[in-house]
């Protein structure tokens, strides 16, 4: 992106913040997210150097004290590097995937969130019936992607992808550990043309399935927070069905604030 669409960008959904009632989370939160935003879109990529501070603070509505916060913030995350004397650039393959969605644990001090790792164990066809069958309409078998979120060491979550069969066959040959720390929804718009345009989340209190638990380390029966997340594309057609659970444990999940999609 150039720098002049860059900025225009930011300044534009800081102005959208700010009209959907989003002052009161702290502005270097807001900036830092609308430039992840750019990343994940593809909009900066990695290698790809910032504007400098200076000049962001004179393009931008915000003061040069919020915008160092936000890199900075960017920069313990993984998702820049700042050089000394160089600037700050995109980070190349960062060791940890922030899916902000869904996996926004905070830390003791009730602000920082933390780190999450993810481990995709395999990726399959599955004929078996359930509500991604229902959603997914029109397809003869799925694909699954088995996801495992290791959220600071501390605790893990499941994540299981469903996709219509046909369009993502490819995803088949693909070695599981290529997809580690990566975001599935990044995947499917860059290889496959198929970028998410929208979702609606369901969170219940369920009682999660006996392979959960013991991959999880819970005991049969166990009931966890499951989020169900529908994945729409352009047009508004259904595009994936992913579930996500996430057993008992003493961290709060911080939800996103929705300052676009």
């Amino acid at each position: 992106m150039q720098l002049g669409r860059l900025l225009n960008a930011l300044n534009r959904d800081a102005g959208d913040a700010a009209r959907d009632g989003h002052a009161r989370v702290p502005k270097y939160l807001l900036l830092s997210e609308e430039i992840a935003n750019a990343i994940d879109a593809g909009d900066l990529k990695a290698g790809d150097r910032l504007p400098g501070e200076s000049e962001l603070a004179s393009r931008l509505p915000a003061s040069l004290g919020t915008i160092q916060k936000a890199l900075g913030h960017l920069a313990e995350r993984g998702v820049v590097v700042r050089r000394h004397g160089a600037g700050t650039f995109v980070a190349d393959l960062p060791n940890q995937l922030h899916d902000l969605w869904h996996f926004r644990f905070l830390a003791d001090d009730g602000r920082s969130l933390l780190p999450i790792y993810t481990r995709v164990s395999q990726v399959s066809r599955v004929e078996s019936a359930g509500p991604w069958s229902d959603f997914l309409s029109g397809a003869d078998a799925h694909l699954r992607i088995d996801r495992e979120i290791d959220v600071n060491h501390e605790f893990s979550v499941a994540s299981r992808i469903f996709l219509a069969g046909g369009r993502f066959d490819k995803l088949l040959a693909t070695d599981p550990a290529s997809l580690d720390n990566v975001n599935i929804r990044t995947v499917l718009r860059e290889r496959f043309g198929a970028p998410t345009s929208r979702v609606v989340e369901q969170v219940g209190a369920e009682t999660m399935p006996d392979d959960i638990c013991r991959l999880l380390g819970r005991a049969p029966g166990t009931t966890g927070m499951v989020v169900h997340i529908l994945g729409y594309g352009f047009l508004d057609e259904p595009l994936s069905y992913q579930m996500v659970y996430t057993p008992p444990n003493t961290r709060r999940l911080e939800l996103r604030p929705r300052t676009g999609t």
